[in-house]
């Protein structure tokens, strides 16, 4: 199982970069994992949703571990 502090440990130095705020990591056994994330100052694209996405994606390995992502917006 992916946990999530395995997922918060990933993405911290992404979101530090593109000036970016994680806001909550759900995970599960089945390893379905959701990331939400606030942009300060403006509203989350879906552009920001994909590109975090594919850096968690570039982090991980299918071939050890299958998993789900769902990358969103708070909803702020």
């Amino acid at each position: 199982m992916i946990e999530k502090e395995t997922i918060e440990e990933i993405v911290a130095p992404y979101l530090a970069e593109n000036n970016l705020v994680l806001t909550a990591v759900k995970t599960n056994k089945a390893n379905n994992l959701k990331v939400f994330f606030d942009a300060p100052g403006r509203d989350v694209t879906i552009d920001d949703c994909v590109a975090l996405s594919r850096f968690i994606e570039s982090h991980l390995d299918r071939e050890k571990e299958d998993f789900s992502l769902m990358v969103s917006s708070s909803g702020k």
